[in-house]
């Protein structure tokens, strides 16, 4: 019994001494854009490495939806699963401090993703 109450206070020492070095999984804060954000072009990409590249700039995510526009689709669950089709702010724009972003996302049909795109 006495070998439990030893593991014991050695898991309750550990963990509070990772929870002060950041060891358990916490990220460093997202910045976020104090002013306009100028726009990149996003078209093309993957959505969820746009919804990554407008975070690095100071969008955060709840300042940006993903809107199926492939008329296949009603939600978007996995932005890894999507590619960027169109954006409601253009390329060189600004985006303003409070302005959400909407990106019109789409899919692949498994023929255009694994063979190229069908004539």
């Amino acid at each position: 019994m006495r070998k439990y109450v030893c593991g014991a206070a050695l898991i309750l020492a550990v963990v509070p001494a990772l929870a002060g070095c950041g060891a358990l999984g916490k990220r460093a804060p997202t910045p976020v854009a104090t002013g306009p954000v100028t726009m990149p072009d996003l078209a093309g990409k993957n959505a969820e490495q746009a919804e990554d590249q407008m975070e690095k700039l100071g969008v955060p995510k709840s300042r940006i939806k993903l809107r199926a526009d492939d008329g296949n689709h009603v939600v978007v669950l996995v932005a890894s699963n999507w590619d960027v089709n169109t954006q409601s702010v253009k390329a060189g724009a600004q985006l303003g401090v409070k302005q959400v972003l909407v990106l019109g996302v789409g899919k692949l049909t498994w023929r255009e993703r694994h063979h190229g795109h069908l004539l």
